[in-house]
């Protein structure tokens, strides 16, 4: 997780990071128990409800989870939009029904295609990029993530929408399911 400022920002931006962060950390955990590298059969459970919270409370700011592929969705359609319209130009007559389902298939394959060049593209630079440290393995983890949530829930309390300070009940839910998880942490004797 990122060690920022927790007052920076709007709430639902930072809920939305403390959701990312969250994801990663709880995949980690539960990746590690069914391996049995670190056993640990509640902790990810536990913070699975922190998440739960936090996602509940970011419904009360409307904070839909963004799309990670938006840029390559719209690069995609666009090229796409770029096979089809010199087709639509140069074909005598595109307005017949061959000429245009032939310009339609030529389209979707391009779109496909250049989507798939892209996910290529991804996968090799993630292959080659330098590995980190587990997100579940940040010493900082609970910490940031408790300092966010508090934040988080004094700035919705302070909100003038009835409905966004709701979102402060959760987040201190959230605060005591991270708080029953952080006493679950595998000790080491």
């Amino acid at each position: 997780m990122s060690r920022d400022d927790p007052f920076a920002g709007g709430v639902a931006p930072r809920l939305r990071r403390l959701d990312r962060g969250l994801a990663e950390a709880i995949r980690d955990a539960q990746c590690r128990d069914w391996t049995a590298d670190r056993p640990d059969r509640v902790g990810f459970a536990r913070l699975g409800q922190v998440r739960r919270e936090v996602l509940t409370a970011a419904a009360r700011y409307r904070v839909a989870p963004r799309v990670t592929d938006g840029p390559t969705v719209l690069a995609v359609a666009a090229a796409g939009l770029l096979v089809a319209l010199p087709l639509l130009l140069l074909v005598p007559d595109p307005a017949r029904p061959l000429p245009l389902a032939g310009i339609a298939v030529a389209a979707v394959w391009a779109t496909y295609a250049i989507r798939a060049g892209l996910r290529r593209l991804r996968i090799r630079r993630a292959r080659h990029a330098a590995d980190t440290p587990a997100p579940i393995d940040d010493p900082f983890l609970y910490a940031v993530t408790r300092r966010t949530i508090e934040s988080c829930a004094a700035s919705a309390r302070a909100d003038r929408s009835y409905r966004r300070r709701g979102a402060a009940a959760d987040l201190e839910y959230a605060l005591d399911w991270l708080s029953a998880a952080q006493d679950e942490l595998p000790r080491l004797r």
